[in-house]
């Protein structure tokens, strides 16, 4: 289900937080986590995306809880993929999702 972006080549890129990516998952049904250390405006950032419904970033302080959180956000994601929901579902999901992150 989640595979590196690109085969691992965004590793030690500049990502859109101006840090340097770790860590670039992406979902085979469509979404996106990526995890950047050093950016402009916190230690870690994690730019989480589905396609199509949203584009969202946390800021983190510290390796760990960045780790915790897209292990987090993977399983949300994930398990969002593999329910079927209307639109009102989704749409509520996403405003939870984004909430809680």
């Amino acid at each position: 289900m989640w595979d590196q972006t690109d085969n691992g080549e965004t590793i030690g890129t500049i990502g859109s937080e101006n840090g340097e990516i770790i860590v670039d998952a992406e979902h085979s049904k469509g979404a996106r986590l990526t995890l950047e250390k050093g950016g402009d405006i916190a230690p870690y950032s994690i730019t989480s995306g589905v396609y199509g419904s949203f584009f969202h970033t946390t800021y983190l302080s510290t390796l760990e809880e960045s780790v915790n959180e897209i292990e987090a956000m993977k399983a949300e994601i994930s398990e969002f993929f593999n329910t079927e929901t209307s639109s009102d579902e989704e749409h509520d999901w996403i405003l939870e999702f984004v909430s809680r992150h």
